[in-house]
């Protein structure tokens, strides 16, 4: 029986979820995820903890951290003056927002308040600082030369 290993391409059934059971995400039978194995695209150390996982097989896998979106940073919650955003923007608590950089960077942040004259930006990720809890299911291995839709 194939295992999965590094260089292997995978179709999983994947359910991100949160400490208190919260479901961040799932890839099921409609959109599984396929990732190879050892590149880094899904979270690193789950492509480690798959090593080994068999077709069919199940596995729960927790995340800390810096494993996942990494941790919360502080240095990252910004206080801007209103005047930076357009006059016709909603500052709400909670929104998401893109900032577009001189440079040509793209950064989202969240609203954390909304003063008279400043709003307080947090730039961390959503899910810093938060263990993400997967429940993957390997769906199929395939050689890392054979493509997935060749089946």
């Amino acid at each position: 029986m194939k295992v999965v290993k590094n260089g292997d391409k995978v179709k999983i059934l994947c359910e991100a979820k949160l400490e208190n059971g919260e479901i961040y995400y799932t890839w099921g039978e409609d959109n599984p995820l396929e990732i190879v194995i050892g590149e880094g695209t899904f979270f690193p150390a789950a492509e480690e903890k798959m090593k080994n996982m068999k077709e069919g097989e199940t596995k729960t896998i927790t995340l800390e951290p810096d494993e996942a979106f990494g941790p919360y940073m502080e240095e990252l919650v910004l206080e801007v003056p209103r005047e930076a955003f357009r006059p016709d923007a909603k500052l709400e608590k909670g929104a998401r927002i893109r900032i577009n950089t001189p440079s040509g960077k793209v950064f989202y942040g969240t609203i954390a308040k909304v003063n008279d004259n400043t709003v307080i930006l947090d730039l961390n990720h959503p899910l810093a600082g938060k263990k993400i809890i997967l429940t993957i299911t390997v769906i199929s291995i395939h050689n890392g030369k054979q493509s997935l839709t060749d089946q």
